[in-house]
């Protein structure tokens, strides 16, 4: 009998994730329909989707503010579309803070949970993964130190590696490249990557380009360029907008994140996902991040971080390898100095190109998205038969 799948991403790396596990899952059973909140790329992968991850583009709590009664509108609908459409199980994907709950509406309807990128317990302390062993059935962790978190607190849990070990590449000739992007090939070339969300983007933004200016009067503007791809989850408009004042060699990509990242010499990356992409290109990176006062103040007084950092390169490498510029730190004069130091340096630049490179070592074998699948066609083989 067709088995039916609610399946919910918040933000655009998890609508990657969901897209390419879906089209794993499918290429093993071909009778599943899958449903639920997603973005571009779960659509293409065959999901019916019924509102677009931009509506849930939050980052702390004002944005929650901000955004409640739309938030609370998806959510009474989407619990309203599981009583009719009653799916034979969920697949969770990352965003914790609207998935908890509505894992919570899931269980009481005896509708079993499989919850694939883990949330960052490790950095929020231990009351989320307490909460996660009543609402969640199975784990699917991409890093092995989350498998052992998950299992001393007796949390059925797979880890299955990162699925960016595939993906993560230059897919063309660097000269086809250049020519593409319209670079100058003589120039050193220097990433921005802002984030995937309006507000972050608003926010760490306009930092990148003040930095960018600075590097730019040092280095000299025959001798600099800078590319910015935006994400899918983001209006072009917006980037444009923040530019327009600007008087710098930013080029805006499209389409193509991985091939402008393999460019670069250095880039400035917004903590996240995007963190580890560049890592695995081996593009040394300053990590910027940047929220608005209540929710740093919140995350500061009331959230007990449990890591002295939050990218997530760090975190893999179990070691701070990438310097951090968070809230008041991100200041454009200190990035500044930090990337004309990599650039002016060249044993410190391949020093640091070498760590990173090593990261890959601590993220499984490629194929994760498979192995994913696997597990979620053996749970929907036992627990829905």
């Amino acid at each position: 009998m067709p088995k039916k799948i609610l399946i919910i991403a918040g933000e655009a790396s998890s609508d990657y994730h969901a897209a390419s596990l879906v089209k794993a899952i499918n290429s093993i059973r071909d009778d599943i329909n899958f449903f639920g909140i997603g973005g571009e790329d779960m659509q293409n992968a065959g999901v019916n989707v019924i509102y677009n991850i931009i509506d849930l583009a939050v980052i702390g709590p004002v944005d929650l503010i901000k955004y409640y009664n739309k938030l609370r509108r998806i959510y009474n609908d989407l619990c309203y579309r599981i009583k009719q459409d009653k799916p034979d199980c969920a697949i969770l994907i990352d965003y914790p803070g609207f998935n908890l709950k509505i894992a919570k509406d899931l269980k009481s309807q005896g509708i079993p949970v499989v919850y694939y990128i883990s949330p960052q317990i490790w950095a929020w302390g231990s009351g989320r993964i307490k909460k996660m062993k009543h609402l969640v059935d199975k784990m699917l962790v991409f890093f092995k130190f989350e498998e052992s978190l998950y299992q001393k607190e007796g949390i059925d849990v797979t880890f299955v590696g990162h699925p960016l070990l595939g993906t993560v590449k230059q897919t063309k000739d660097r000269n086809e490249l250049i020519s593409q992007f319209r670079l100058k090939p003589k120039k050193v070339t220097i990433g921005m990557l802002p984030g995937s969300r309006k507000d972050e983007v608003i926010r760490i933004l306009p930092i990148m380009i003040k930095t960018a200016k600075l590097i730019q009067e040092t280095m000299g503007t025959d001798n600099v360029q800078f590319l910015l791809p935006v994400a899918k989850t983001l209006e072009i408009k917006l980037v444009k907008d923040i530019l327009k004042e600007v008087k710098s060699n930013i080029t805006i990509i499209e389409e193509d994140t991985y091939n402008a990242i393999s460019l670069c010499k250095v880039a400035m990356v917004a903590s996240g996902t995007a963190t580890l992409e560049t890592a695995l290109l081996g593009v040394p990176m300053a990590i910027i991040y940047k929220v608005g006062l209540f929710t740093y103040l919140v995350a500061k007084t009331v959230i007990i971080i449990r890591i002295p950092y939050i990218g997530l390169v760090n975190v893999v490498a179990g070691e701070k390898i990438v310097p951090e510029f968070i809230q008041y730190g991100a200041k454009p004069k200190f990035i500044a100095e930090y990337l004309l130091r990599l650039l002016k340096d060249g044993n410190y630049w391949q020093k640091t190109k070498k760590q990173l490179l090593e990261i890959k070592s601590k993220l499984g074998a490629p194929g994760a998205s498979m192995r994913a699948g696997k597990e979620v066609v053996d749970f929907l083989t036992t627990r829905c038969p």
